[in-house]
């Protein structure tokens, strides 16, 4: 039988990149990739057929919740083995791991993996290894909120131990708030908070940023881990907080100067070590404060919208190394960024609203053309909720310099128009 490609199994069905992305990604890395989609948010119809078209001799599996992953892999090792198991998802990472370590594939820890997903964990950690990171406290019950306040202060910052894209992060000023929001966490039904036990109240830093800035004060590190090295590709600046913790988009490059950087990245690559992480992305938030950097999170995945900053800004195909390395292969080196991408998150309001009106994806490409991605979440007359989700578009323009990329990005945005009227208003009005 002749020698064939490696067998990679991607685990897709929600967060990250869509998975018909992920799909593209893993199939230049090798043309054998399996499939497993977790059914439990959305159908895996349209997945199923973007596969259909790219099949190359492997399997389309479908698993209603995150043992089936498992299970599923396993069972398909048995018929064809696997090379390498990869996602792009922070909500996949564990079956992704279990997977790695039962079949002796290359991979994190699920340990490691753990400690990564659990700020709570994450702190404790950083602790135990000197990593410069904000103050805090763990809440696991009622009964700690008054040991968490006499410990942290207020105001501070409240969050899941376990959650991604910002969700559940925010300022409370007083007791009677803290106890509200600690409740609200636990009754929050939303894939981005997983159930971990805990939850935390830390110092606030400030990572706002001040106009005419359009940056705030921290930024993120890429990183790719092979066998336990570290290359780490690219420090991103991350745009003003103007909506509290929300998160409002990315710049590559960094504007940071060669010493803040090399501070940076070796605030993320000590973080990294302490956690234990080893193989494939990582993105580690760094905040830029008065007396050092210090770590806010690392997570063992890449910053969602990198995989494609990184192509726009350098052609560089992250998506592509995240898999090979998922293969056992060592990745290419670092990127070589020749332009600036801008990433622009359009943050939801806060409250409940009703779309009014917005100009149409196909209308803004025709009138930028440096606007080489843009995702709208809603359609006219949809509803947008801030505890569903937290943006109302997201796109990425390109330019050769940074001022000429904020100024196109700030045009789409005006020239989308999105409207939003309250709920409780009259169809008709809107502003």
């Amino acid at each position: 039988m002749p020698d064939q490609p490696p067998h990679l199994l991607l685990i897709a069905g929600v967060g990250g990149l869509s998975p018909v992305d992920a799909l593209a990604a893993a199939r230049r890395a090798t043309p054998r990739v399996s499939l497993v989609f977790v059914a439990a948010w959305s159908t895996p119809d349209a997945t199923r057929q973007a596969w259909e078209l790219a099949t190359g001799g492997a399997e389309f599996l479908v698993a209603d919740d995150l043992d089936g992953v498992v299970d599923a892999a396993v069972a398909l090792h048995d018929r064809i083995p696997l090379d390498g198991v990869v996602t792009y998802s922070e909500l996949l990472l564990r079956p992704q791991a279990r997977i790695a370590a039962r079949l002796g594939l290359p991979g994190n820890s699920p340990e490691a993996v753990a400690v990564a997903q659990s700020k709570a964990r994450q702190r404790a950690v950083f602790a135990a290894h000197g990593v410069p990171s904000p103050r805090s406290a763990v809440i696991r019950g009622e009964c700690d909120l008054d040991a968490a306040v006499a410990s942290v202060g207020l105001p501070a910052v409240f969050k899941p131990s376990l959650g991604a894209g910002s969700q559940g992060v925010h300022l409370v000023c007083g007791a009677a708030e803290l106890t509200a929001s600690f409740h609200a966490a636990l009754g929050a039904d939303t894939p981005f908070i997983q159930e971990d036990g805990a939850f935390l109240l830390e110092e606030p830093m400030p990572l706002e940023g001040a106009a005419p800035s359009p940056y705030a004060d921290y930024v993120s590190v890429e990183s790719l881990l092979f066998q336990g090295e570290a290359e780490h590709l690219a420090v991103s600046d991350r745009l003003r907080l103007r909506h509290g913790y929300i998160e409002e988009g990315l710049v590559l490059p960094s504007r940071l100067d060669e010493e803040t950087s090399r501070q940076v990245i070796d605030c993320a690559d000590r973080a990294i070590k302490a956690i234990g992480l080893t193989h494939g992305a990582v993105h580690t938030e760094v905040a830029l404060i008065p007396g050092g950097p210090r770590v806010i999170e690392v997570n063992a995945r890449a910053g969602g919208p990198l995989p494609n900053l990184l192509r726009e800004a350098a052609g560089y195909d992250f998506a592509r190394e995240i898999a090979r390395t998922a293969l056992g292969a060592r990745p290419a080196g670092r990127p070589r960024i020749s332009a600036v991408a801008w990433f622009r998150f359009v943050p939801i309001p806060a409250g409940a609203w009703r779309v009014v009106s917005q100009r149409t994806v196909e209308e803004a490409r025709a009138r930028f053309p440096q606007l080489v991605r843009l995702g709208l979440r809603f359609r006219p007359g949809a509803e947008a909720r801030r505890d569903t989700t937290q943006h109302l578009a997201a796109f990425t323009v390109v330019g050769a310099s940074t001022d000429e990329a904020r100024r196109t990005a700030e045009a789409v945005e005006r020239y989308l128009d999105i409207r939003l009227a309250p709920l409780d208003e009259p169809r008709g009005a809107g502003r």
